[in-house]
C-alpha cells in the first residue's frame, strides 16, 4: 500500500468499466408506515419495475457495458441495449454510470412483461437477430456523469443531472416518478403502477445520497403484496416440503402447493412457497406434518418430471390461503 488504510476511500474512484454494488431498498408492510418513517422529510415516488437491476456504464471511448446487481458482467446478454444506448446520450454526455432496471416488453401492445418472461433470455453472446425477448432499460438514477461521481449528490441534483444528459429512445425510458405526500396521493400513484404491470413503489428520500453496496432506510419499497386488498389469494392443499438450509436444517424451509381438480381427481402443482414464516411457525409446522408423511407421491398428484422435487410428501390435509402479487406461468 502506498498510503495508510484509513485514506483508502479517498485513494478509491468510480469509474465507468468497475462495477459498484447497487444502493437497495428496506422493504415495508404499507403506505402508512413509508409516511411514518418520511414524516420530516421530501420525498419521491417511483414505478418498481419487474426486471433485472441493471448497471450501465458508458466509457469516455463511447463502450458500453452492462453489469448484474452481483456486479457481473451482462453486455453480451444485452446487444440491443448497447446498440441504441449511445442514441440516448445528449449533446455534451461523454461517461456516465446508470442504475437502471430492465424489463421484458411487449412492443406490439406497448406493456410491459413478466420477469419470468425476461428469465428466458439467452445470457452471453447473444445476437441482436437472435433476440425474441424485446426489453426497455428503465434509468432512475445516476452515479457518474462526465468524468464526475455523483455518489454524494443528493438524489434531486443526481435526477436533475440525469435528465439533462440522456434522453429517451428506442430501448430507453426513465422512470415514472411523481412527487407526493399524502396517502391517498400514493395510493392513487401505487395502483398506477399495478395498472403500468410494475410491482408497486420505490419511495426515495429527495436528500439521500447513493450508498453502495448499503440497504437504506432512506430508500423504501411497497409492493402490491404487502398492501390489503391489493394482493391476490388463492387456497391450495400441501402436498410436499424441502428440508430447510443453514439454521433451518431441523425443520421444513419450502413447501409444494396444488390446486384439486374435480373433473380428473387429480392434485395439480401451483407453486413452491417458501417465505412468510416465522423459525417458531416452521418448528410447529414441522411437528403437525411429519405424522402426515408418505413414502411417496401417490398417483394422483400431477408434479412435473424430473429432479428436484420435495423431499417428504404429506397426505392432502392442510389447506393454506397464499398471499401474492401475481399469479404467472413459469418459463
Amino acid at each position: 500500500l502506498r498510503a495508510p488504510l484509513e485514506e483508502l476511500p479517498a485513494k478509491c474512484f468510480l469509474v465507468p468499466g468497475i462495477p459498484v454494488k447497487p444502493m437497495l431498498a428496506h422493504p415495508t408492510k404499507g403506505i402508512s408506515e413509508v409516511l411514518d418513517r418520511f414524516a420530516d422529510q421530501t420525498f419521491t415516488c417511483e414505478y418498481k419495475y419487474d426486471g433485472e437491476r441493471g448497471q450501465v456504464h458508458v466509457l469516455e471511448n463511447g463502450q458500453v457495458k452492462v453489469f448484474s446487481r452481483n456486479s457481473e458482467d451482462s453486455t453480451g446478454k444485452f446487444p440491443d441495449i448497447v446498440r441504441t444506448l449511445p442514441q440516448a446520450l445528449a449533446a455534451g454526455t461523454r461517461s456516465a454510470v446508470l442504475d437502471c432496471e430492465i424489463v421484458a416488453y411487449d412492443t406490439d401492445a406497448q406493456r410491459i412483461l413478466p420477469f419470468q418472461v425476461l428469465s428466458t433470455r439467452a445470457r452471453k453472446k447473444v445476437l441482436e437477430a437472435d433476440v425474441k425477448v424485446q426489453v426497455r432499460l428503465f434509468v432512475f438514477d445516476a452515479l457518474f456523469l462526465n468524468g464526475r461521481s455523483l455518489l454524494h449528490e443528493t438524489l434531486r441534483t443526481r435526477r436533475e443531472l440525469l435528465l439533462a444528459a440522456f434522453h429517451e429512445g428506442e430501448h430507453v425510458r426513465f422512470v415514472t416518478h411523481r412527487e407526493v405526500s399524502d396517502k391517498d396521493g400514493m395510493l392513487d400513484f401505487l395502483q398506477a403502477a399495478v395498472d403500468d404491470s410494475c410491482e408497486g413503489l420505490m419511495i426515495k428520500a429527495l436528500d439521500s445520497e447513493y450508498e453502495p453496496d448499503k440497504r437504506s432506510r432512506l430508500w423504501l419499497k411497497v409492493k402490491k403484496d404487502y398492501v390489503e386488498g391489493m394482493s391476490d389469494s388463492v387456497d391450495l392443499v400441501l402436498l410436499g416440503a424441502w428440508h430447510g438450509k443453514g439454521k433451518r436444517t431441523s425443520t421444513f424451509g419450502a413447501f409444494l402447493l396444488a390446486c384439486y381438480c374435480p373433473d380428473t381427481g387429480e392434485y395439480q402443482t401451483v407453486c413452491k412457497l417458501g417465505t412468510g414464516f416465522s423459525d417458531e411457525r416452521l418448528a410447529a409446522l414441522s411437528a403437525t406434518l411429519t405424522p402426515l408423511a408418505l413414502p411417496a407421491a401417490p398417483a394422483e398428484y400431477r408434479v412435473p418430471d424430473g429432479p428436484g422435487g420435495p423431499e417428504v410428501w404429506f397426505a392432502p390435509r392442510l389447506v393454506w390461503e397464499v398471499a401474492g402479487a401475481d399469479l404467472t406461468l413459469s418459463p
